[in-house]
């Protein structure tokens, strides 16, 4: 039998613990709730949309151009929606990464080195301003109509100091018709093409 000192230490003891049945809190779950109406309407609103995140220099972005006072694409803005990213605003492009526009040999000798390059692609090493340059630059000719490309071509080609001449959308139209779509061009076959800049 517990004598009455035994029965007073037994009721000061908190009872064994027990597994709780407490369900999530409705704070919880409006939460989780919200941020899955969100989720969904914002991969529903971005949908046709490009895809902007990333390494953009690998899908090129389609510019919303506008016009120029000619009435024709705005090289400028072409320029900065899809060039700028790796040839910088300022045409000098990154060291070591990205060749400068800026005083460019390929860029400013024969138009059609320049229009075979932004309409076809180019990939492996190249040199330029005495400095080798190995990557690949996409093409641009699933992107931009033949006029965006003589645009911001022109564009490139008398900006930073560049004195080149305009490019003609017919001279695009000539590059198509010659040569078709095509891969990229390697340096070699643009100076077998073209002659050396």
């Amino acid at each position: 039998m517990m004598s009455q000192d035994e029965h007073r230490a037994q009721r000061r003891e908190a009872p064994e613990p027990e597994e709780g049945a407490r369900g999530v809190p409705k704070l919880v779950i409006v939460w989780i709730v919200c941020l899955i109406v969100w989720g969904v309407g914002y991969y529903a609103w971005q949908i046709g949309k490009p895809m902007l995140g990333g390494d953009s220099r690998s899908v090129p972005v389609v510019a919303e151009t506008g016009a120029d006072a000619g009435g024709g694409p705005d090289g400028g803005a072409i320029y900065s929606a899809n060039c700028s990213a790796c040839h910088q605003a300022t045409g000098m492009g990154i060291p070591g990464a990205f060749p400068p526009l800026a005083g460019s040999e390929w860029l400013l000798a024969d138009p059609a080195i320049a229009v075979s390059i932004v309409h076809d692609g180019l990939q492996g090493a190249i040199e330029v301003a005495g400095t080798s340059y190995a990557g690949v630059m996409p093409n641009f000719s699933a992107t931009l109509s033949n006029e965006e490309i003589a645009a911001v071509l022109s564009h490139v080609r008398s900006e930073w100091g560049n004195d080149g001449s305009a490019v003609e959308p017919a001279l695009v139209d000539e590059h198509v018709e010659r040569f078709g779509e095509r891969g990229p061009w390697s340096e070699e076959e643009l100076v077998e093409t073209f002659g050396k800049p």
